[in-house]
């Protein structure tokens, strides 16, 4: 095979280019709701960072586009400490932008640990199949109130360098087909009631930790009469932090999460694990 007859592997800055265009031009025409023009190419990129080249190819630059436009929409408010969460089935005649037939999940919060995991089980034990997770982890700045200020492109930028500024996990999560409302509606409420639970169980785990360090210390310097053996049993627990990403499958309950918190003993994910980049089926 001569070499004009290789495959051509497609470029996603030519995909992120072309999407760039169609998102500044619906910025324009909208006003708001978008990121500023000038920054819609940066922001393409950011949001699909991770994402494997052959799942934008295969796309229509206007569902590319599309889909991180919807995204940056819902991210636009946010009050500290809380999460926004959308389930809807877009269409090109409604949204002016598809997902292959598929119904969307997307969320903004806090970046943490369990959020990925703890999302696509609570999906699938609700049997909704999962074909791609996008999952962009981005710097931003808010306002007092939650208002989006800005996506920073700078990761060499600590989240604690500044009051406004937080790292955030935004999710867009592709699911089958679901038109019924009352399906949204049901769907869009369980993953709300799974992102409080990790919340809860991520918000534990630290005072867990505490607790535990002050009673090692009390075993360290003061331990009870039993053999110096039954004393150093628990030491690799003392320090552990929880390993598992998603909420425990052995009670299938919406708090489980906190239960892996306390029961888990091995180093701690990055917050946000589960996938960092997108997986597809």
């Amino acid at each position: 095979m001569s070499s004009k007859d290789q495959p051509v592997e497609p470029d996603p800055d030519d995909v992120i280019f072309r999407a760039a265009q169609l998102a500044a031009s619906a910025a324009s025409r909208r006003g708001s709701g978008g990121p500023p023009r000038a920054t819609v190419p940066q922001f393409l990129r950011q949001y699909y960072r991770h994402v494997a080249v052959e799942d934008l190819a295969e796309r229509a630059d206007v569902d590319v586009a599309g889909a991180a436009l919807s995204h940056y929409a819902l991210a636009t408010e946010r009050p500290q400490g809380t999460s926004n969460v959308r389930v809807f089935t877009p269409t090109v005649a409604e949204q002016g932008w598809s997902a292959e037939g598929h119904t969307v999940v997307e969320v903004v919060t806090d970046d943490m640990s369990f959020l990925v995991d703890s999302v696509t089980m609570e999906l699938n034990e609700e049997g909704r199949g999962v074909h791609i997770v996008i999952h962009p982890q981005l710097l931003v700045r808010r306002d007092i109130a939650g208002k989006l200020l800005e996506v920073i492109d700078d990761e060499s930028m600590s989240p604690s360098s500044e009051p406004d500024v937080c790292r955030e996990s935004w999710m867009h999560v592709e699911i089958d087909r679901e038109a019924e409302p009352g399906q949204l509606a049901e769907i869009e409420g369980k993953l709300r009631k799974v992102l409080v639970d990790v919340r809860e169980a991520v918000e534990d785990w630290g005072r867990m930790r505490q607790q535990a360090a002050t009673v090692a210390a009390v075993l360290e310097y003061d331990p009870p009469p039993l053999p110096a053996e039954e004393v150093a049993r628990p030491k690799p627990f003392w320090s552990g932090s929880p390993t598992t990403t998603s909420r425990s499958s052995a009670t299938g309950s919406t708090a489980s999460a906190r239960s892996t918190a306390r029961s888990s003993s091995s180093p701690s994910p990055a917050p946000g694990s589960g996938s960092s980049a997108p997986t597809r089926t």
